[in-house]
């Protein structure tokens, strides 16, 4: 305390010498000792209200505040004791000094640190390349996310520091991983050796008593069972999860990824005379009825609520209106991650099952559309569940090969009840394998 009264005066005249320099004329002039400003306005000890933003460079000194909202842009710094409190963000290269905190909502995104002694509170997040450093703490429901996060208390490289303690529910973020010595990255939820992935920075925190909606989007093999004994996977997988989480299957047989957000006969059976041969929406203002069941008010998806994407067997096909060039295929995927957030729920994306295709006894994958669905996560920070390569590997499991299953398959591409059960289980062990948040549901 002794030193930082020491060094207050000296603060202030570098604080005064950049609002010397500043162009703006918002706000009411800057005062000494604790006074305050409006948008654009800074002083030492002061606040930025309300909706107030510190421009590039700027800097909030020893116990300044950002308030509900203001937002300390590129290269703006937070120093020793300042706050962001609820709602506020550090932009891109901000950065959280010791003793800093990013307090309940806060945001420390894109390249932001939190340094030695800095805390990212209840329902903060240290967003894609954050890194809470050696000795920073996450708390209840904190999350560290994003390609290259570094975990909860993290040191270089992404890995998890001496001394680094992970607040309950806290997890390392993508890529993250486990130091020398280290015990895993989190407390009470457990990333494994080489990290995991998620939660993600819109999923905030993850609450299991809450009760959300499970939404399942998807072809043939995740839509509901069929009179004739065919069953999709979705169709299984309420069984895995508490009460508080409750399936709605919007899969539907059939449907590549354009013909399930458009609606089957708003496709055109005609391709387009672009290069990818592309068929082409007839009408781009309506949505099948399932996506508009997704978009109701009051009846579709929720903010909490999770939704699995999932396409790529009868995207394949060579003729319209089914027919999805990857480029396209992966732009859907980008649609169904833009309109899934703006409700305020959390997309997953999978890839589609695999059949039975044999080689000899070994079973071997035989659907496309892999590789643009993992594009498609990385470029909008959506976790991917490679269901084609972990159904594969439940195959060879079960000696599917050669000669198939009376009780697991339908016709070799579909399932009956006793697969659609086992795959379902593939894909709520692989939640809690990677991390993701939608597994705090799970029984």
């Amino acid at each position: 305390m002794t030193n930082l009264r020491r060094l207050a005066p000296g603060l202030t005249a570098v604080f005064f010498l950049g609002l010397g320099c500043s162009s703006t004329n918002e706000g009411a002039p800057a005062q000494q000792g604790g006074g305050s400003q409006g948008s654009g306005g800074n002083s030492s000890g002061g606040t930025v209200a309300t909706g107030g933003s510190l421009s590039s460079g700027g800097l909030v000194s020893t116990g300044g505040s950002v308030s509900t909202g203001g937002a300390a842009p590129t290269g703006g710094s937070v120093s020793t004791g300042g706050a962001v409190p609820k709602g506020g963000t550090v932009s891109t290269g901000g950065s959280v000094t010791t003793g800093g905190v990013a307090a309940t909502g806060g945001a420390v995104p894109k390249g932001g640190t939190v340094s030695a002694g800095g805390s990212v509170t209840t329902g903060g997040v240290a967003a894609t390349g954050g890194a809470v450093p050696k000795g920073g703490t996450v708390s209840t429901g904190g999350t560290t996310s994003g390609t290259g996060g570094g975990g909860p208390g993290g040191a270089e490289g992404g890995s998890s520091g001496t001394g680094g303690a992970g607040g309950v529910g806290g997890t390392t973020g993508k890529g993250g991983s486990s130091g020398s010595g280290g015990a895993g990255g989190v407390v009470d939820g457990g990333a494994g050796s080489g990290g995991t992935t998620g939660p993600f920075p819109d999923a905030g925190a993850v609450d299991p008593n809450k009760k959300i909606t499970v939404w399942m989007v998807g072809d043939s093999t995740m839509q509901n069972c069929a009179g004739s004994g065919q069953c999709g996977w979705a169709a299984e997988f309420q069984q895995y999860f508490s009460a508080n989480a409750t399936i709605s299957n919007q899969a539907r047989g059939g449907r590549s990824i354009q013909t399930w957000i458009w609606g089957d006969p708003n496709v055109s059976k005609t391709a387009a005379t672009d290069a990818n041969g592309d068929c082409q929406v007839i009408d781009k203002t309506t949505y099948s009825d399932n996506l508009t069941t997704m978009l109701d008010p009051t009846k579709g998806m929720q903010p909490g609520d999770w939704v699995y994407v999932a396409f790529g067997i009868n995207d394949g096909t060579a003729t319209c209106n089914r027919h999805v060039s990857k480029t396209l295929f992966q732009s859907d995927l980008d649609f169904m991650a833009t309109t899934i957030r703006s409700k305020g729920a959390n997309p997953i994306f999978g890839t589609s099952t695999s059949g039975q295709s044999c080689s000899g006894s070994t079973n071997v994958a035989n659907r496309g559309f892999g590789p643009e669905t993992k594009a498609a996560g990385a470029a909008d920070n959506v976790p991917v569940i490679d269901l084609m390569t972990l159904s594969v590997a439940l195959y060879n499991s079960l000696k599917l090969c050669p000669s198939g299953s009376t009780t697991f398959w339908f016709d070799g591409t579909h399932f009956k009840t006793d697969g659609a059960t086992q795959v379902a289980g593939v894909v709520a062990q692989a939640l809690k394998d990677q991390g993701i948040g939608l597994a705090a549901y799970l029984k």
